[in-house]
């Protein structure tokens, strides 16, 4: 099974035109990784020797392969940015950023600590997400499990049963039956088009050339939108603060955290704004300041954000004020995964359990007219 896995991993990198290694680890691996490296170094052990301590005690397999293959690319005198940079699946252009920046003073530790904060933001996040999600996802399902099989297998009884009774089916029931008809002669062409389906969306929401469609329809998805939005922004002000600390020009900060963005809508927006920045234009204006006095907020970039920026470039203390919106963004997440979960919910619950009484109704109302027929 693992091995046809790893044949459709590498079927969809082809199609994304990927250099990916192969190996694949979860971000909370990579997250163990970074803290027991970043002790490793801490406590003055070598590099190669703390990648050679870490593979010793790990278990995981895929593990065990990626600290050797990293430690026979470190034998060959590569550098650790160029032996992360060949698995792009796994450390993005922030993390190589930051080491490159933090290799040439020696603190390399520093720069480890200071990407595995950025991917426990990251994973508690998503995390925070799925988990919204989740409850509703669990109970549509299995309800369309069980509407189905109704459908599939015992719609078809009772039809039979009403057929030898020759009742007049209201036109409730008589949908219900020609329903359960068409699923029963093309149940699997059906079940054929949906995995077409999902293959499809996978490969436009993966593609380079479609996924900035998908990403732009995903943050105008009604309910969901203001969390998705909040989740990149919190992911872009907290990596912008971190480079800024980290003393990167705010051009290169800019760019980095662009293309660190799992958002290919607000990465090519934010190029927009890089390129305007680099034609000195203030930010403040490339992220629409001046419509505060109209009334009107920019879609992507809120007029408080756009407000820090103008309040740094008139004091220079961008990282703290990026530190403080950044905890607010996140604040926000958890009201509205809360509140989301609170509406979904019983949403949710009330559109099956219409749909499954629909269905009873459909069955029953024929009994009715069996009592004129006896």
């Amino acid at each position: 099974m693992n091995k046809y896995i790893e044949k459709i991993k590498e079927f969809f990198n082809k199609m994304k035109g990927s250099n990916t290694s192969k190996i694949s680890i979860s971000s909370k691996d990579k997250i163990n990784l970074l803290e027991q490296l970043s002790n490793l170094l801490n406590s003055g052990i070598p590099l190669v020797n703390s990648f050679k301590i870490i593979m010793y005690q790990t278990k995981d397999k895929k593990m065990k392969i990626l600290v050797k293959e990293l430690i026979e690319k470190l034998n060959k005198w590569d550098s650790l940015k160029d032996a992360f940079s060949s698995y792009d699946n796994i450390f993005n252009i922030f993390d190589l950023s930051i080491i490159e920046m933090w290799e040439v003073t020696w603190k390399l530790w520093n720069s480890i600590e200071t990407i595995k904060t950025k991917e426990e933001k990251s994973r508690e996040l998503k995390t925070k997400i799925i988990w919204a999600l989740i409850y509703p996802m669990v109970i549509v399902s299995l309800s369309l499990v069980m509407i189905l099989v109704f459908m599939i297998y015992v719609i078809p009884k009772i039809t039979d049963m009403y057929k030898d009774a020759k009742v007049n089916l209201p036109a409730l029931t008589q949908t219900v039956i020609d329903i359960s008809d068409f699923l029963q002669k093309n149940v699997y062409s059906i079940i054929v088009l949906v995995i077409i389906f999902i293959i499809s969306f996978i490969a436009f929401k993966t593609n380079t050339k479609t996924k900035i469609y998908y990403d732009n329809a995903i943050l105008r998805v009604p309910i969901f939108w203001p969390l998705i939005k909040r989740k990149i922004l919190s992911l872009f002000t907290s990596s912008l603060w971190i480079l800024l600390t980290n003393w990167v020009i705010i051009n290169k900060s800019l760019e980095i955290s662009a293309r660190a963005l799992d958002n290919d809508y607000y990465s090519k927006e934010l190029k927009e704004i890089i390129n305007s920045v680099s034609r000195w234009k203030n930010l403040s204006s490339c992220m629409w300041i001046d419509e505060i006095q109209t009334g009107k907020e920019n879609f992507l970039f809120p007029i408080e954000l756009a407000s820090v920026i103008k309040i740094w470039e008139e004091t220079w203390k961008l990282p703290e004020l990026l530190t403080k919106i950044s905890k607010k963004y996140s604040k926000q997440i958890d009201e509205l995964v809360k509140n989301m979960q609170t509406a979904i919910e019983p949403i949710v619950i009330v559109v099956v359990w219409a749909i499954i009484w629909t269905l009873i109704m459909a069955i029953m109302l024929p009994f009715f007219n069996m009592v004129n027929v006896i």
